[in-house]
């Protein structure tokens, strides 16, 4: 799975890259891989699967996805 890390959640991973390939041999719940990551999940506002909208609690993913996080906006 390829995991592309916006905002801030580059700095949870050593090196701090901007994209990682995550090895999934069977699909998984996306919550429980960014948990394995140490990317902490209430710091996610969206989430894009293969160019979908999604869910954080419900998404499942595969290792041929596509997914890009995104943290809550501020500013003005």
């Amino acid at each position: 799975m390829k995991l592309n890390l916006g905002g801030q959640f580059s700095f949870y991973i050593p090196g701090h890259p901007r994209h990682v390939e995550v090895e999934l041999k069977e699909a998984a719940r996306l919550i429980d891989v960014l948990s394995r990551l140490g990317i902490p999940a209430a710091e996610v506002h969206l989430v894009v699967i293969n160019g979908e909208l999604v869910e954080l609690q419900e998404a499942i993913v595969t290792a041929a996805d596509e997914v890009k996080l995104f943290p809550p906006v501020n500013g003005g």
